[in-house]
């Protein structure tokens, strides 16, 4: 994927990018490269360098860590469009999590040095990195909020719903999501065990709201997700 264009669109699909300025996004597009990495793929563990800020063209990153113990703990999955690295970019500091490549995807990469001569001729980007950091800091309120305050039917119902949104596939009997997603890392992405997912999803596909596949989910009943969490 080296289109200009192609790429330009995809990244407008971000309102984070559409809000900069011509002024910013041509030299950002120009100075970056494209990569692309297979499924499972490393992008970067945490505690690496800070070697880039990226932003999703295709395919999906999921973003996590790894305890002491072995146990992942999954953050979020970032969509095209998507744009990460922005911590060690401004920090200049390691990285916070491990990346990792979920199926084929391409990456548009800023390398620091690239990032820091934009930096210096333009430092209002300073300002729009900051709104782009603090798009991940209410990400990780709104998720601490969810665990705190919502069910785990609401939890799930949300974040299914979202999914839809990011790589929802629309099929004569409703919305395929078209990621990959493994019963264990929902529970992760929730705050809940395997077994309640399990029990969640089967009483669902009972009511038929949605249909379980291996590791695919298509959702029949939208409207009777969306009201689990707007009433909760």
């Amino acid at each position: 994927m080296n289109d200009f264009k192609d790429i330009l669109s995809i990244l407008r699909t971000n309102s984070w990018f559409r809000d900069l300025p011509d002024v910013l996004t041509d030299p950002i597009l120009l100075a970056s490269s494209v990569r692309t990495f297979a499924a499972g793929d490393v992008i970067h563990s945490q505690g690496d360098q800070s070697l880039g800020l990226y932003a999703v063209l295709s395919g999906t990153v999921k973003v996590s860590s790894l305890s002491a113990e072995g146990k992942e703990c999954v953050f979020r999955y970032l969509s095209p469009g998507s744009w990460f690295g922005e911590i060690g970019m401004l920090d200049k500091s390691v990285r916070t999590h491990d990346a990792v490549a979920i199926g084929e995807t391409t990456l548009l990469v800023l390398p620091p040095r690239e990032l820091t001569r934009i930096l210096d001729a333009h430092p209002i980007l300073y300002k729009f990195l900051s709104l782009l950091l603090c798009r991940v800091v209410r990400t990780a309120f709104t998720m601490l909020n969810d665990t705190t305050l919502l069910s785990v039917s609401a939890r799930l119902a949300k974040r299914l719903a979202s999914f839809a949104e990011a790589y929802g596939q629309p099929t004569e009997k409703g919305i395929l999501i078209t990621i990959h997603l493994p019963q264990d890392e929902l529970a992760m992405l929730i705050s809940t065990t395997r077994q309640t997912i399990n029990k969640r999803l089967a009483d669902w596909q009972r009511l038929g709201w949605i249909e379980v596949r291996y590791g695919k989910i298509e959702i029949l009943n939208m409207d009777a997700l969306l009201q689990l969490y707007r009433d909760a």
